[in-house]
C-alpha cells in the first residue's frame, strides 16, 4: 500500500492501490514532490484506493532479499539484520556505515516508524504507535489512510537506507531510502486478491525527520525521488 499514501506529509509511498495515472494524480493532490528535499508526502496505502496496494507476501517471504554485503553493514551495534522483522515481513538489507551516535538514533527511529506504519497497512493494527512516531501532515495522512482502507497489503517489503544527513543545528535529518514492494500483494477484507501489477514497484524516498522533546526522532514528511530506479541493496 503505499503506506502512508501519497501524502506528502507522511510517506510518499507509492499507492499500490492506484494505477499509473491515478498515482500521478494522487501525488499531485498529496503534495508529494518528486524533487523537493522537503516536501513530504505520503503515498496512499496500497489498500486505500479500492485496489489496495499489495503489501507483501507472508512474513516468511520477507526474506526476499538477502542481507549480504551492504545489508550486513553496521551502525555501531545496529545491523540491517537486527533492524529487520521477519514476523512482520519487513526486511532491511542495507544501512549506511560509520554512523555516529546521533545518526544511528535517527536510523533506529526511522525504521521503528516505518515498521509501525507497515504494521497498520498489513494488519490494520497498531495505529497508535504509527501516529506516535509521526507529526504534521504525515500524522494526518496516516489517520486518513487508515480510515479509508479497503484492503490489506501483504508482505514482504524490503528496505535499504542509503544515507542520513543531519542539519547543522541538529533539528532535522533527511533519510534516503529505497522501499522495494515488488513482491507485495494485496487482499481485500474478504480475502480476495486485489493486487495490481502497477503498484509492485521500487520507490526512492527522502524522509524528513525531526526530534521530539524526549529525543525520539519522528517523521515529518516524505518526498518521492524516483520510481523503479533505486535498489534496496544500495538504498538509493
Amino acid at each position: 500500500m503505499t503506506r502512508s499514501l501519497a501524502r506528502l506529509s507522511g510517506r510518499c509511498r507509492v499507492a499500490s492501490a492506484l494505477g499509473a495515472g491515478a498515482l500521478a494524480a494522487s501525488l499531485a493532490l498529496a503534495g508529494c514532490s518528486s524533487s523537493s528535499p522537503k516536501g513530504g508526502g505520503t503515498i496512499p496505502p496500497l489498500n486505500t484506493a479500492g485496489a489496495s496496494s499489495g503489501s507483501t507476501a507472508p512474513a516468511s517471504a520477507s526474506g526476499g532479499a538477502s542481507t549480504g554485503a551492504s545489508g550486513a553493514a553496521n551502525a555501531g551495534a545496529v545491523s540491517a539484520e537486527s533492524l529487520s522483522d521477519p514476523d512482520l515481513g519487513y526486511t532491511v538489507v542495507s544501512i549506511p556505515q560509520g554512523l555516529d551516535a546521533t545518526k544511528t538514533k535517527v536510523l533506529q527511529d526511522y525504521i521503528a516508524y516505518d515498521k509501525a506504519t507497515w504494521r497498520v497497512w498489513f494488519t490494520r493494527e497498531g495505529l497508535g504507535e504509527a501516529l506516535n512516531r509521526s507529526t504534521g501532515s504525515t500524522h494526518e495522512d496516516i489517520q486518513k489512510s487508515y480510515e479509508i482502507m479497503t484492503a490489506y497489503d501483504v508482505p514482504p517489503v524490503i528496505i535499504g537506507v542509503g544515507g542520513i544527513d543531519l542539519s547543522e543545528d541538529a533539528k532535522s535529518a533527511d533519510v534516503t531510502v529505497c522501499s522495494d514492494r515488488t513482491q507485495m500483494k494485496a487482499t481485500d477484507f474478504q480475502g480476495n486478491d486485489v493486487t495490481q501489477k502497477s503498484t509492485q514497484n521500487r520507490v526512492a524516498l527522502l524522509v524528513r525527520m525531526v526530534p521530539r522533546d524526549d529525543g525520539v526522532w519522528i517523521t515529518q514528511s516524505e518526498t518521492v525521488l524516483s520510481m523503479n530506479e533505486c535498489t534496496a541493496e544500495t538504498g538509493k
